[in-house]
């Protein structure tokens, strides 16, 4: 959703250029209507924000106030801009558009900062998975009804027994990396013991977030006795 602000307002900055470069005013309507957009995309795009910095911590978080003052300061900024143009200052709006936008670039860097170096707001989840049957352990072995946590070539998983069925999942969960197999099951769902996004044993399938990705499911089979487990076929390993 930061594509929209972003856009927008990178948009009104090239026609607000073209127009104090040239002097002409054709596409001025084109540059306010940006500036307004960029606005209202600005506020869908703060409450996300804030909902992804109220599950970080240490330096992530202190990154991501810093964004959010930033990001405060650009929209400000703009927000001024679009009165100043709407009651006759037209210069001095598009000069304060432009210190807007050298804000916003900042906290568009941070932003990226969060997400490819801090990891905030992507899959947690393993990237890769076993496209093979790998073993874990024995089938008897397997309590009913709790968590069990494993490894499957490296990645770390949970498997579980319900009645006559064993499922596994990937251990990792797929909002900030919590342990899976240290949460809570109630024999459908199982729930981080971090910030309790619940997914569904079955599929993986988000019942409750925050989380926004589903949690990798295993094919299980129990082959001579052992509990044996690889990825679901023609499933795609995590691009994030």
């Amino acid at each position: 959703i930061t594509d929209v602000p972003l856009g927008a307002w990178t948009a009104a900055t090239v026609l607000d250029a073209y127009e104090l470069t040239t002097g002409d005013h054709s596409l001025a309507r084109g540059s306010d209507a940006a500036v307004g957009i960029g606005l209202i995309g600005a506020a869908g795009a703060a409450l996300t924000g804030l909902n992804d910095w109220n599950y970080t911590y240490e330096k992530p978080r202190k990154v991501g106030a810093m964004h959010a003052v930033i990001n405060i300061a650009a929209t400000a900024c703009y927000l001024g801009s679009w009165w100043q143009r709407k009651h006759g200052c037209r210069r001095a709006g598009l000069t304060t558009g432009f210190a807007g936008f050298a804000l916003s670039m900042v906290g568009a860097y941070l932003g990226g900062h969060l997400v490819y170096n801090e990891r905030i707001g992507v899959n947690h989840a393993p990237e890769e998975l076993p496209e093979k049957f790998v073993p874990l352990m024995k089938a008897a072995e397997l309590p009913e009804g709790k968590m069990v946590k494993a490894e499957a070539d490296g990645v770390p998983i949970f498997v579980v027994k319900r009645g006559d069925r064993i499922f596994a999942m990937a251990e990792k969960c797929s909002h900030l990396g919590g342990p899976l197999s240290e949460g809570e099951f109630d024999g459908e769902t199982v729930t981080c013991p971090w910030h309790y996004s619940k997914f569904k044993i079955e599929d993986g399938s988000i019942v409750t977030g925050p989380a926004t990705y589903a949690q990798p499911c295993f094919e299980v089979r129990v082959r001579e006795g052992q509990v044996e487990v690889r990825a679901p076929r023609g499933m795609v390993a995590n691009p994030y």
